[in-house]
C-alpha cells in the first residue's frame, strides 16, 4: 500500500513527531512512504528511514498561500499515486482533501485525518472542514466526543492515541551534568515543554510558579521552548520577580531528558489534544500537573498526575506544590505512568490501530 503523510510543518512539535514516528514504523512494516509538507527540524527524525520526500511551501494563513499548497499537494498526488492521503490536523486535512478531489477526481485516494484539537472557539468550523476527509482519528475520547457534539458525524470519527518511544534512563552522570548547567543541584523542579504561544498561557504558569515558590522555596522552573511570545514571558519574569527561579532556556534537543530530570511536568494551558510531552513525561516517570482540560483529563485518569482547575494560576500553584513536597506521591505516579505508556500508547499500538483505519478506508 502507498500511503502519503502530510502536515502543515516539520517543526519541534507533537503532531510532527507521531507524523516521523508512524512514517518509520510504516515503512519497517512494508508501506511505501510519501512524506509531503515544508521542510524542518523533524526531517531529522527519519535519517535513515526510506521514503519518499516532496517539499512543500510554508502557506500560512493566507488564502493564496493555501491554494499554492493545495496545487502542490495535486501535483505531488498525481506522481505518487497514493491509496491513502493521511492528513495531520484541519489546515492540511482540508488541503488534502481538495488536492485528492482535484489530481484523481475518478479514482481519488482515500483520507485519514488526524486531529490532535483546537481552541474550544473552533471546533465547530473544524468539524465542517473535517468533512472533507473519509475519515477522522481524534487523539482523544475528549477530543472525539467534542468534535462529534460540533457537528461531524460520529460513524467517521474514531479515537487513534497518540505515542511515544520509550524513554531512556537518565544516568547520574547526564543529571549531575544538567544540573551543572542550569543551576539545579538540590532543587526540586518544575518544567513546561512547548511553544510561546497563546494557548499555553504562561502566565498561568508563572502565577502558578509564585505560589509554589512561596510554599516551597528551594522549588526551580524552566520554560523550554521557544515562539513569538518569548520576550514577553521574559519580561512577566522580570517583572514578577522570578528571574533567579524561572529561566527560559529555549529549544533544547535535550528535552526529554530535561523531562526525566524533573520532578513534575507542567501544562498551563487553555485548551490540549494529547501532548507528546505529557506522554514523554509519563514514559520517564515523570508525573505531569495540569490544568483540568480536555485530552488531558483522559490521560491523567488513572493516576499518572493531578489536573487543577482553570482559573489564574493559583490552583495550578497549590496542587503543584502539594506534588512537589511529597516525594511518595510523584513515586506512585511515575509507576503510572510508566505502566500506562507500555499498556496503551506503545509505536507498535498506535500504527496497528492506522493500519486498520487504512484497510477499512481502501476497501471501500
Amino acid at each position: 500500500m502507498r500511503v502519503m503523510l502530510t502536515s502543515p510543518s516539520m517543526e519541534v512539535g507533537g503532531a510532527e513527531r507521531v507524523m516521523t514516528l508512524l512514517a518509520a514504523e510504516l515503512v519497517k512494516r512494508g508501506y511505501e512512504v510519501t512524506l509531503v509538507a515544508p521542510p524542518g527540524p523533524r526531517d531529522g527524525d527519519l535519517g535513515g528511514v526510506t521514503h519518499e520526500r516532496i517539499a512543500l511551501h510554508d502557506s500560512g494563513r493566507s488564502a493564496a498561500g493555501a491554494t499554492r499548497a493545495t496545487l502542490e499537494l495535486v501535483r505531488a498526488i498525481r506522481a505518487t499515486r497514493p491509496d491513502v492521503v493521511h492528513g495531520q490536523n484541519v489546515k492540511s486535512a482540508a488541503v488534502a482533501g481538495i488536492a485528492a478531489r482535484v489530481a484523481r477526481p475518478a479514482r481519488r485516494p482515500r483520507l485519514l485525518a488526524t486531529f490532535h484539537g483546537v481552541l474550544p472557539a473552533e471546533y465547530r468550523s473544524s468539524a465542517r472542514l473535517l468533512r472533507l476527509a473519509d475519515h477522522v482519528a481524534c487523539v482523544s475520547a475528549d477530543v472525539r466526543e467534542r468534535l462529534v457534539a460540533s457537528g461531524l458525524p460520529g460513524a467517521r470519527a474514531s479515537v487513534v492515541r497518540n505515542a511515544v518511544e520509550r524513554a531512556e534512563p537518565l544516568t547520574e552522570e547526564r543529571r549531575a551534568q544538567l544540573d551543572s548547567e542550569l543551576g539545579l543541584a538540590g532543587h526540586p523542579l518544575a518544567i513546561v515543554v512547548g511553544r510561546l504561544v497563546p494557548q499555553k498561557a504562561h502566565a498561568r504558569f508563572l502565577r502558578a510558579a509564585a505560589v509554589v515558590a512561596e510554599r516551597v522555596p528551594e522549588a526551580r522552573f524552566l520554560i523550554v521552548g521557544d515562539g513569538p511570545l518569548r520576550a514577553d514571558i521574559q519580561a512577566q519574569v522580570n517583572a514578577g520577580g522570578l528571574a533567579e527561579r524561572v529561566r527560559l532556556t529555549g529549544v533544547r534537543p535535550d528535552a526529554r531528558q530535561l523531562i526525566a530530570r524533573a520532578d513534575a511536568l507542567v501544562f498551563s494551558s487553555d485548551w490540549e489534544g494529547l501532548s507528546i510531552a505529557a506522554l514523554e513525561a509519563l514514559a520517564a516517570g515523570t508525573p505531569v500537573v495540569s490544568t483540568g482540560v480536555e485530552g488531558m483529563r483522559e490521560l491523567l485518569a488513572g493516576g499518572a498526575g493531578v489536573t487543577a482547575p482553570l482559573d489564574d494560576g493559583t490552583a495550578l500553584g497549590n496542587v503543584l506544590a502539594e506534588v512537589l513536597l511529597d516525594p511518595a506521591r510523584r513515586y506512585r505516579m511515575g509507576a503510572a505512568g510508566t505502566a500506562l505508556i507500555e499498556a496503551e500508547f506503545s509505536v507498535a499500538g498506535m500504527t496497528d490501530a492506522y493500519e486498520a483505519l487504512y484497510g477499512e478506508l481502501t476497501a471501500c
